[in-house]
C-alpha cells in the first residue's frame, strides 16, 4: 500500500471512530477491492451492520468543476454486485484533510470495457452531517448483515479454514463489559506476533454476543481458563474454527469462480436382459457352436 493511500485510511478512520462513534476495520488482505470496513455501534454495542469502504487519495481521480472523476477496476464493481455489498467509495485530500465520499449505485456508475467511473460531489464531505447518509445505506435484515459478514470475511476464513487459530480478546470495564484488543493468530500459536490485529472497543452482555454479530461464520471454545493482569483486564483465549456452513460457503465460492468442471456425460443404464457381443460370443462358444454377431437381433 502507498504511503498517501495509508494517511488516506488512517483519516477516514478518525472520522468514523470520533465523529460517528463507530467502529473501524481495515481489511489489509481484500481481493475484492475493500480498502476497510465501517460498523455501526449503539452508544458502543456492536449491531452487525457493515458498511464496506473503497479509499483512494485524490491523486487518483480527475477533478472537474464541481465534483471528482473517480475511475475503479471492472471486476471490483462485478464483485459488489455479485454480494450485493453497500460500497461507498471515498476520496481523501491528505493535503487538506478534506474527503469526499458517494455511494456506489448503478445507475450513478458508467461502464467501459475493464473499468467503470463515476461522479463524486464536491460537497459530499465526510464529517458527522454524513452519519445519517451512511446509516441509511446498511441494511438492517439479518440474510443481508450475515451475507455481508461472509463476504468480507472471505480472505480470513480461507486463511484459517485448515490453520490451528486463536482469538484473544481483553474485557474490562466495571457495569457493562467492553470487549477489544483482539489479536488473532493463524497457524503458529501465541508466541508470535498476532497475523491480524482489530482495535475494537465494544459494549456487550458477554463475547458470544460480539462473536455472533461480527463472526457469524466462525465456530469456538475456550481455549484455556480465563486470565487477567494488572487486576483490570481479563483475557479470553478462543480456539476458532469455521462453522460447516461456513466451509460450504468457500466450497460453493471456489465452484462457481471456477466454472462447471469438465466431467463426461454419464451413461444411461442398459435393460436388465442386455448382453453385449463378448458375453453372446463366449455364450456360444462355450456350447460349439458357430455364430455371426451380424445375425444378432435386437
Amino acid at each position: 500500500m502507498d504511503p498517501s493511500t495509508r494517511i488516506g485510511i488512517d483519516l477516514v478512520e478518525k472520522v468514523f471512530i470520533r465523529d460517528f462513534g463507530w467502529s473501524f476495520r481495515r481489511q489489509t488482505d481484500s481481493n475484492i477491492g475493500i480498502d476497510a470496513r465501517a460498523e455501526i455501534l449503539e452508544n458502543g454495542w456492536p449491531t452487525g451492520r457493515l458498511l464496506p469502504l473503497q479509499i483512494r487519495p485524490i491523486s487518483c481521480v480527475e477533478r472537474t468543476e464541481g465534483h471528482y472523476i473517480y475511475r475503479g477496476e471492472k471486476h471490483h464493481l462485478d464483485c459488489w454486485a455479485r454480494y450485493s455489498l453497500p460500497i461507498c467509495v471515498i476520496i481523501v485530500d491528505t493535503e487538506t484533510g478534506l474527503i469526499s465520499w458517494q455511494r456506489i449505485e448503478k445507475q450513478l456508475c458508467e461502464e467501459v470495457r475493464m473499468e467503470w467511473s463515476i461522479a463524486i460531489p464536491a460537497t459530499n464531505l465526510l464529517d458527522a452531517t454524513a452519519r445519517l447518509c451512511f446509516e441509511e445505506a446498511i441494511p438492517t435484515d439479518p440474510e443481508s448483515l450475515m451475507r455481508s459478514a461472509f463476504a468480507l470475511d472471505l480472505v480470513l476464513m480461507e486463511q484459517i479454514q485448515d490453520q490451528t487459530t486463536f482469538f484473544v480478546w481483553d474485557e474490562w470495564g466495571d457495569t457493562t463489559a467492553i470487549f477489544g484488543n483482539l489479536r488473532i493468530y493463524i497457524g503458529e500459536g501465541q508466541e508470535a506476533e498476532p497475523d491480524v490485529q482489530i482495535d475494537y472497543r465494544l459494549r456487550a452482555q458477554n463475547l458470544h454476543d460480539v462473536m455472533v454479530r461480527l463472526f457469524p461464520w466462525a465456530s469456538y471454545s475456550y481455549a484455556e481458563p480465563i486470565s487477567e493482569y494488572s487486576g483490570e483486564v481479563a483475557v479470553h483465549t478462543l480456539e476458532v474454527a469455521l462453522r460447516p456452513e461456513a466451509r460450504a460457503y468457500l466450497e460453493a465460492e471456489n465452484f462457481l469462480v471456477a466454472g462447471y468442471p469438465e466431467d463426461e456425460a454419464p451413461s444411461a443404464p442398459e435393460p436388465e436382459d442386455f448382453i453385449t457381443e463378448e458375453e453372446e460370443s463366449e455364450f456360444w462358444r462355450s456350447r460349439g457352436t458357430p455364430h455371426d454377431p451380424r445375425d444378432r437381433q435386437d
